[in-house]
């Protein structure tokens, strides 16, 4: 029976990959920043406006159940994520040493998106993603 409940506890911690993306229609200098994977910049440049999409961030992450994570995403990001179970996490996001945005999302399958206006008419985003995330039912009509 023991080593059944020390197989099954682990079930409950949530893998993550984290990333902070910058946005901008500026030229990016490609020796400093990683353009964002091709899957992931076709879906942000169907939802926004910008043409370049630069990886500045990408972390993994392991969470227990309602657990939180601090995450250090830059000099001015940290990420308070915590694991509510079932696919549910909560995200305090802290720019500048001040909340800027507090939620409770449910990770779907592919990326989960937050983001916001930063300087230079450009933008700021954190993509989310868990492969272990429950895939929402679809039904057809």
């Amino acid at each position: 029976m023991l080593l059944t409940t020390a197989l099954a506890a682990p079930a409950a911690d949530l893998k993550l990959e984290v990333k902070l993306i910058w946005g901008t229609n500026d030229d990016t200098d490609k020796s400093k920043h990683k353009a964002v994977d091709s899957d992931l910049a076709r879906n942000l440049q169907r939802m926004f406006k910008w043409k370049n999409y630069v990886e500045i961030t990408n972390q993994t992450a392991l969470i227990a159940l309602n657990k939180t994570s601090d995450l250090k995403m830059s000099g001015h990001c940290t990420l308070k994520i915590k694991n509510l179970g079932g696919s549910r996490v909560e995200i305090n996001c802290i720019g500048n040493g001040k909340q800027v945005s507090k939620g409770t999302h449910t990770l779907p399958p592919t990326w989960l998106v937050l983001g916001g206006n930063a300087e230079n008419d450009s933008a700021w985003f954190i993509a989310l993603r868990s492969p272990n995330a429950t895939p929402v039912a679809t039904t057809k009509n």
